[in-house]
C-alpha cells in the first residue's frame, strides 16, 4: 500500500514531462502571428469577398506584406469600426488597419505608425437624386448618415451640430456603413458622409454617386497598442514598401476590381 503514492508520483510526473515535450515542441517549431483588427467595410481598403471567405483590399494588402516580412503567419478578425480602438487597447489585436485617421483624439489611445494614404471625406447620395450639394450650408438642411466613431461623424458634429447650423437628429449614426447605405437605399437619410476613396468603392457596388467633397486632408496610419514592440518593426517595412513598386501595384489593383 506504501507504494501506490510512489507510483502515482512516477506516472505523474512522466504525464507532465510528455505534456511539456509537446508545448516545447509546439513554441519552438510555430509560427508566430500577426493579429490585425480591422472592419471591413471600406472598400477599397479593405471588403470581403463574393463568398465572405476573404479579406481584401488596400490595408489588407498592405497586412499581407508587412507579416510576409517579419515572418508571421497573419490573422484577421472583422470587428465594428468603434470597437477597434478599444478592442486595440485590450490586447486583442496587435494592430488595427481599417482606414483609420490619424487625429489627437485617437493619439492618446493607442500609437501610429508613418502616415501612407490621404483622404477627404465625401458626400454619397442616391444615383438617380437631384440635390445640389455645394457647400455645408446645404448639408445642414439634409438627413446626413454617418458611421458612428468616424471621422465624418466628427466633422459633422463639430462643424454643424455643436456650433447650432444642424439638427442633432438630422445627423443619423449607424454601426455599419453596410446600414447606411441601405439606410441611403431605402430613402431614409439624404445623404451619406463617408472618406473620399471609400465612396469611390462603394459607387461600384452600389446605386450611388459622389455629391460633394470635404477637404479634409486626413492622413490613414496603422494603429498599435501604447509601448507596442512592433511599431518599430512595422515602419521600417511600410517606408520601404510605400517606396517599392509593390506598393503602387497595391494602390492601382484596386482601379481594376469589380466590387460588385
Amino acid at each position: 500500500m506504501k507504494r501506490v503514492p510512489a507510483i502515482r508520483s512516477i506516472l505523474l510526473l512522466a504525464a507532465l514531462f510528455v505534456s511539456f515535450s509537446f508545448v516545447s515542441c509546439g513554441n519552438s517549431g510555430g509560427q508566430k502571428v500577426l493579429r490585425v483588427g480591422t472592419n471591413a467595410e471600406y472598400p477599397p481598403f479593405e471588403y470581403k469577398s463574393a463568398d465572405g471567405k476573404q479579406f481584401l483590399g488596400i490595408d489588407m494588402d498592405i497586412a499581407r506584406e508587412i507579416a510576409a516580412k517579419l515572418g508571421y503567419k497573419l490573422e484577421i478578425d472583422d470587428v465594428q469600426f468603434d470597437s477597434l480602438i478599444p478592442s486595440l487597447m485590450a490586447g486583442k489585436f496587435d494592430m488595427a488597419m481599417a482606414a483609420i485617421t490619424i487625429t489627437p483624439d485617437r493619439q492618446k489611445q493607442v500609437d501610429f505608425s508613418v502616415p501612407y494614404y490621404t483622404s477627404n471625406q465625401a458626400i454619397l447620395v442616391k444615383s438617380d437624386s437631384t440635390l445640389q450639394i455645394s457647400s455645408l450650408d446645404d448639408l445642414a438642411k439634409l438627413k446626413v448618415g454617418c458611421q458612428n466613431g468616424t471621422t465624418g461623424q466628427i466633422y459633422m458634429d463639430d462643424n454643424l451640430v455643436k456650433p447650432g447650423k444642424m439638427k442633432a437628429d438630422n445627423l443619423i449614426k449607424f454601426p455599419t456603413n453596410i446600414e447606411a447605405i441601405a439606410a441611403l437605399n431605402n430613402g431614409t437619410i439624404d445623404a451619406l458622409i463617408i472618406d473620399d476613396p471609400v465612396a469611390a468603392g462603394y459607387q461600384k457596388m452600389q446605386p450611388v454617386k459622389k455629391a460633394f467633397v470635404i477637404t479634409t486632408d486626413e492622413n490613414y496610419g496603422i494603429a498599435f497598442p501604447k509601448g507596442s514592440k512592433l511599431e518599430d518593426k512595422v515602419n521600417g517595412i511600410l517606408k520601404n514598401l510605400m517606396a517599392s513598386d509593390t506598393f503602387n501595384e497595391i494602390l492601382h489593383k484596386q482601379d481594376s476590381v469589380n466590387l460588385k
